[in-house]
């Protein structure tokens, strides 16, 4: 079994307003690529329920030097011009994975 613990990211997103469609279409984009990264567990795009503009997208990686090792390729930096268009304001937290449940 591997000791390193998991790294999920959360990534807190505040849209410029009716840009939801577009950040989506871009997200794909970013996941086509995202997929193939060393360390690369899972990816989750949510939209708030009650705030269309406000989203967040959570991942998972093996270990946090990949996922900072992703950030800085340039697959990512190419990828990202899309995302980045339509975000007003956003900010970035990695948490280490201390329990993992599944049914």
């Amino acid at each position: 079994m591997d000791s390193t613990p998991k790294t999920r990211v959360v990534l807190r997103i505040r849209l410029h307003e009716g840009k939801g469609d577009q950040y989506a279409q871009a997200y794909d984009l970013v996941h086509r690529g995202i997929v193939t990264a060393d360390g690369f567990i899972s990816s989750q795009l949510c939209r708030s329920l009650a705030d269309p503009d406000s989203w967040i997208v959570t991942s998972e990686w093996r270990s946090l030097d990949q996922y900072l090792a992703y950030l800085a390729s340039e697959d990512f930096k190419a990828r990202r011009v899309g995302l980045r268009e339509c975000i007003l304001e956003h900010e970035s937290t990695q948490y280490t994975v201390v329990a993992d449940v599944k049914p």
